[in-house]
């Protein structure tokens, strides 16, 4: 009778430690794929409840509301801007959904918020959590969803006016707002320009327009810091 020798032994081992580091990356590809789908398709669900309530809203029905135009007490009527139906959606998403990525990062945030926070470099964000360095520039962190109106001030009942644009993070090192400008010469604004039509891509002054126009990928900083409606 014969056993096996060390070498075969050890052979045998070194195999099996091919297949399960093989099989532990196929298993995190996979794990992170499904993240992503998890985060992508909560977004256009979201988006399918905003068209939803400034439907509803707009033509006074009774019923038919989503949780995102109800946060606690604050409940969005016709007569409310865009920047207060953002705040009540961060409000309720952050209380009814996870981030995929890292639950303990806030699921969704306010643009609008984010902008000002940036423009003084505040260390804390939406709960008070840590926000990404650096603090002086606008960033979403991997699987946040972020908010923003294209006209803040905007009442619901202004229906021709009233959007609000969503972007979903999914980089690992987060995602920077786009403040690219007309005539800048960068390749964000060769690519923007490719995609939007010349009437839709830039406002008065030349920053990038916000509405149902913008390609997936463009998640453009607010001009609009805090966003403070009179």
């Amino acid at each position: 009778m014969r056993g096996f020798s060390l070498i075969e032994l050890l052979v045998v081992v070194a195999i099996l430690g091919i297949i399960a580091a093989v099989g532990v990356v196929g298993y995190q590809g996979y794990i992170d794929g499904s993240k992503k789908e998890v985060t992508l398709g909560n977004a256009i669900t979201i988006d399918r409840a905003f068209s939803r309530d400034v439907m509803v809203i707009d033509n006074k029905m009774t019923d038919g509301r989503t949780a995102l135009a109800t946060d606690r007490n604050n409940i969005i009527t016709r007569e409310d801007d865009c920047i207060s139906y953002v705040a009540a959606a961060v409000g309720s998403l952050s209380s009814t959904h996870k981030n995929a990525f890292d639950n303990k990062i806030p699921y969704a945030v306010s643009l609008h918020l984010e902008a000002q926070w940036a423009n003084s470099s505040s260390p804390t964000g939406t709960n008070g959590e840590a926000r990404a360095l650096p603090l002086n520039v606008a960033k979403l962190k991997q699987g946040q969803l972020g908010l923003q109106c294209a006209n803040a001030c905007s009442p619901i009942s202004e229906t021709s006016q009233f959007y609000i644009h969503r972007c979903s993070c999914l980089s690992p090192n987060g995602c920077v707002t786009h403040s690219f400008q007309q005539g800048d010469g960068s390749v964000d604004t060769a690519n923007y320009e490719s995609e939007v039509e010349a009437s839709k891509r830039w406002d008065e002054n030349g920053n990038i327009l916000v509405g149902a126009h913008l390609p997936e990928w463009s998640c453009p900083k607010p001009l609009d810091a805090g966003s403070v409606c009179p």
